[in-house]
């Protein structure tokens, strides 16, 4: 009897229960089927670098005078700021990337009873502390100047022993994020389809994708004097995705 023949003479009931058993048993062994595959998958990591240059720098010449006069100190201060400016200007920069920055002006007999200031050496009582802050997107011409500060120095100004040199940023971050990912994305699956070729298996779809952050370093060992990378001009970007692979 053909097995047509069976179902139809079989009760509505029985009918019913035999057609979700197929159901039910098609379901399973679909559902297991997807799973198998899921449990299938490759992690890999794909690194982009890119060389890039500095766009901007800030530089902080920074000087101080002593004396005990202040009216004297101040004027030996406005000497040194004019010529800082000078320095600057002569070397190319324009009036409009410089700035004065603020004075400060300490009093070494601040809180001091009139005893106390007879037995102290007034040659040094007061310390005025300034300069003038560079700020431009000219980042060679700012290397360069920086490296000629002897000139400056040997004009009598005092620069501080806290003087770091100019400051490089990037901030063309925006402009090249799509480009730097595109090339993490793509030696990502690079790898994974070498790890596929490697398992006798075939890459799939993205399961899962993570960008990591970005992060900006000196492209070269910096001087001797700073490990920093601000005060690199060229930099390398670099970031690192990670994808998740189906392999099939």
């Amino acid at each position: 009897m053909k097995i047509y023949d069976k179902i139809k003479n079989m009760p509505a009931f029985a009918v019913v229960i035999l057609a979700f058993g197929i159901a039910l048993g098609g379901f399973f062994i679909g559902d297991g089927i997807y799973k198998s595959v899921a449990r299938r998958t490759v992690t890999v990591k794909g690194l982009a670098e890119m060389d890039v240059v500095a766009d901007n720098a800030v530089w902080s010449i920074k000087f101080n005078r002593v004396g005990a006069n202040l009216a004297g100190v101040q004027a030996n201060i406005d000497q040194d700021i004019q010529k800082t400016h000078e320095f600057l200007i002569g070397n190319g920069f324009n009036e409009s990337e410089l700035q004065n920055m603020r004075v400060q002006v300490r009093d070494k007999f601040a809180g001091y009873s009139d005893a106390q200031r007879k037995n102290e050496d007034a040659g040094d009582r007061y310390v005025i502390e300034t300069g003038v802050m560079v700020r431009s997107n000219s980042v060679n011409l700012v290397d360069s100047v920086s490296r000629k500060m002897g000139d400056l120095v040997r004009q009598g100004v005092t620069v501080t022993e806290d003087y770091t040199g100019p400051i490089y940023t990037f901030n063309g971050l925006n402009d090249i994020k799509i480009q730097v990912i595109e090339s993490a994305t793509k030696n990502a699956t690079a790898a994974g389809e070498q790890f596929a070729k490697d398992a006798n298996a075939k890459l799939g779809k993205i399961q899962s994708a993570n960008q990591g952050l970005f992060t900006i370093t000196a492209r070269d060992q910096v001087d001797a004097w700073s490990d920093n990378e601000k005060q690199s001009i060229n930099k390398r970007v670099r970031v690192v995705t990670t994808i998740t692979f189906y392999l099939r």
